[in-house]
């Protein structure tokens, strides 16, 4: 039988790696500022937003927030790597997020309400089909200016069970 290429670490390897990055922890201003970076990013309502938001709010309370690490595809290279500071600090340092920044539980809060639909017990529902994800249904499906009423079949949430399609 042919002897097959080794193509992983090994053991011996990747004990290398792990003592060469513990040189490089970072301070709890750099983890500050990557914090900062991704609260901005997060406030956006964009893919990347949801990435960051994912990021910081499962470091916040990672058993009512998952991150879906695809996700992170969404980052450009700046943000992505604020993302990984926070990451590899929250465990470094065992601080919690939203200590670091100014107004941290406000805006940790803001965003725990922005995006909820990434909550632990929203994951498995998808948009409501009849506001289209909105939670309320308009007269005039293009106009959001006007109001509209709360939507029935979601109860105004704007997310139903998969079985409710």
């Amino acid at each position: 039988m042919p002897m097959q290429k080794e193509t992983a670490l090994t053991a011996v390897d990747f004990a290398g790696m792990v003592a060469e990055e513990e040189k490089e922890k970072v301070s709890l201003q750099e983890y500050a500022a990557a914090v900062a970076v991704l609260v901005g990013v997060a406030q956006q309502g964009t893919s990347g937003g949801r990435a960051a938001a994912q990021v910081l709010l499962s470091a916040y309370n990672g058993s009512e927030w998952q991150l879906d690490v695809t996700d992170l595809n969404s980052l450009d290279r700046k943000n992505f790597e604020a993302a990984m500071t926070v990451i590899r600090e929250r465990h470094d340092t065992w601080t919690e997020p939203h200590s670091v920044i100014q107004n941290g539980s406000r805006i940790f809060d803001g965003l725990w309400k922005k995006w909820f639909r990434l909550h632990v017990t929203e994951r498995g529902k998808i948009d409501c089909p009849s506001c289209d994800g909105r939670g309320l249904i308009f007269r005039n499906r293009d106009d959001d200016d006007e109001e509209g009423t709360p939507c029935k079949r979601c109860q105004g949430s704007g997310r139903v069970c998969r079985c409710q399609k």
